[in-house]
């Protein structure tokens, strides 16, 4: 988060094992510890490869209900639940092994992943951390949804959601810290209307959905295996799904994000555009610069360059450059989460 000056990453390792949200696979989950300056890297050890993949918007392969990334043959599917609880308590180097295709859904929140973090402990590391700071206003629109990013010393979330039809309209805004993840975004969680949900099976999503792991909306009734956690749950979610996917640019966000109706594909192509912001200062630099000469760091120019470390691949994205796969379209009447 943004209070945090130094990397951190976890004291000990950490296990969970429940089923995948889309894929319906029984999956092992361990969070583990990571030296400075790796970020945060998923692996499959399932696989003869042990495939590793960085944690970063370059690597966002689909944006349909979830967030994939991808690398060479391997992928991970709905990564942003985890992602954000490590964003949440400032978590910058961590790895985190799975031996199937998909984090566990838990119950449909980031709780179970706090709770790991938590019996996990926090250990904060000797090199420091520099934020990604939004410099200039940026907005990125796609199918209805409209999400912009604007300068701010924290990093702040203000959000509205709504189906297509403008019911279960739901406004929330926070100053993201660790106190304030855990508290008032950390247990929201995932839904879909009950219209959706031949769509969704049809489409070989949500094969380990229940009630137990998803609020389902159905006409005007909520259906739901507990009470509602907070009386703004799914805008909340919204949120906890911003922080996660945002948190592919790689470093702890400043800035003030304001979203309606969003979702995973708009969420990464703002993240793309927040990072292409953060590199213009390298670039402008280096095209400027003598022959021979270095090029005079600016505040973000660091950033770059041990962004592009860390995560040991190109960051050169275009601000125009699309999510790799388009939403597939959905019955009218909205949209729910599902992710």
């Amino acid at each position: 988060m943004c209070g945090v000056l130094h990397q951190q990453t976890l004291a000990k390792p950490a296990s969970f094992s429940g089923i995948g949200l889309h894929s319906g696979n029984k999956v092992s989950m361990t969070l583990l510890p990571a030296p400075p300056n790796s970020g945060i890297i998923f692996r499959r050890v399932d696989l003869d490869s042990r495939a590793e993949i960085p944690a970063q918007v370059g690597n966002v392969a689909e944006t349909d209900r979830s967030t994939t990334l991808s690398r060479g043959n391997a992928k991970v599917q709905t990564v942003e639940h985890v992602l954000a609880s490590l964003c949440g308590f400032g978590v910058t180097n961590a790895v985190i092994e799975l031996d199937s295709s998909e984090p566990p859904v838990a119950d449909g929140s980031a709780r179970q992943f706090c709770k790991m973090i938590r019996e996990a402990g926090i250990e904060a590391q000797a090199e420091r951390v520099e934020p990604m700071q939004v410099t200039a206003p940026i907005e990125y629109t796609h199918n209805g949804t409209v999400i912009s990013a604007f300068p701010h010393d924290g990093f702040k979330i203000t959000c509205t959601s709504s189906d297509n039809g403008g019911r279960f309209t739901q406004f929330f805004s926070v100053e993201l810290t660790p106190e304030t993840w855990e508290i008032e975004i950390a247990h929201a969680r995932t839904f879909c209307f009950y219209k959706e949900i031949e769509y969704l099976i049809k489409n070989g999503l949500i094969r380990g959905g229940s009630l137990e792991n998803a609020i389902v909306i159905r006409d005007d009734a909520v259906l739901t295996a507990e009470p509602m956690r907070y009386r703004e749950e799914f805008v909340r979610h919204k949120i906890l799904d911003i922080i996660g996917d945002l948190s592919l640019v790689g470093a702890p966000l400043r800035g003030h994000i304001v979203a309606v109706k969003p979702g995973h594909a708009a969420n990464c192509g703002l993240a793309r555009r927040i990072l292409q912001q953060a590199r213009r200062p390298l670039v402008a630099a280096q095209s400027f610069s003598p022959p021979g000469d270095k090029p005079v760091k600016s505040t973000h120019s660091t950033h770059a360059t041990s962004s592009e470390r860390r995560n040991n691949s190109p960051t050169g994205l275009r601000a125009d450059h699309a999510d790799s796969a388009a939403p597939l379209p959905v019955p009218d009447g909205g949209q729910g989460d599902a992710d």
